[in-house]
């Protein structure tokens, strides 16, 4: 079984829309439980406008001893959304301590290199191997894309995930409805988000897969 950790020390970077679709996407071929351990209960609410309709087991905790304990639980993956803030860095610290890999979303933001900056800190510490998911792009800026891909690769010099995920309404509007991205209606005006986290998550197993063979 696999723990990920979907982590950011600042709040609006897309932890919780990334964490709820990536499950939704991985529990298609996996038993897949989302563990909300943020105080502020972003992916609770969602999970409560959701109802029975997720594709994913789901719970909640915020007890960093319950938490150090979460590889007992009888799952493939584990995905945890957790505090966008430096007060509950506890918290943070307790599901990294058992995480398997870790995802830190950041905007295309300057300010959101120092906060991203600090989470890799705090994952790179306790050596979780993790990528950083450049999140939220808008593809009407003219090269903003690329020129945040610069700075990654060599400003901050920090792995990433190659595929990026784009700024959509139906992404910003799926939490008041309970959707996940694997419940998105397949139309031409939807295809490009669905195709984001899909090919995040099958990144995200070739690298798993890649890990296992260099053992």
């Amino acid at each position: 079984m696999r723990v990920v950790v979907v982590a950011s020390q600042k709040g609006g970077e897309g932890k919780t829309t990334t964490t709820m679709n990536l499950a939704a996407v991985a529990a298609k071929n996996a038993r897949c439980l989302v563990v909300d351990v943020d105080p502020q209960k972003s992916a609770t609410d969602w999970g409560l406008a959701a109802g029975d309709r997720l594709p994913f087991d789901f719970a909640e905790d915020f007890d960093p001893k319950n938490l150090a304990r979460l590889r007992e639980l009888d799952y493939d993956i584990i995905f945890v959304d957790t505090p966008g803030n430096l007060s509950d860095t506890h918290i943070l610290g307790a599901v990294l301590d058992v995480a398997d890999f870790a995802i830190i979303p950041m905007m295309p933001a300057v300010m959101s290199v120092s906060p991203a900056q600090r989470t890799i800190a705090m994952v790179t510490e306790r050596g979780v191997p993790y990528r950083l998911l450049l999140n939220k792009v808008d593809m009407r800026v003219a090269g903003q894309l690329e020129d945040w891909v610069k700075v990654i690769d060599s400003t901050m010099g920090v792995p990433r995930f190659k595929q990026h995920v784009r700024s959509y309404t139906t992404h910003s509007d799926a939490p008041l409805r309970g959707d996940v991205v694997t419940q998105y209606p397949d139309t031409r005006k939807t295809a490009n988000a669905i195709f984001d986290y899909s090919a995040v998550a099958l990144e995200l197993t070739s690298i798993w897969a890649q890990s296992k063979e260099g053992k």
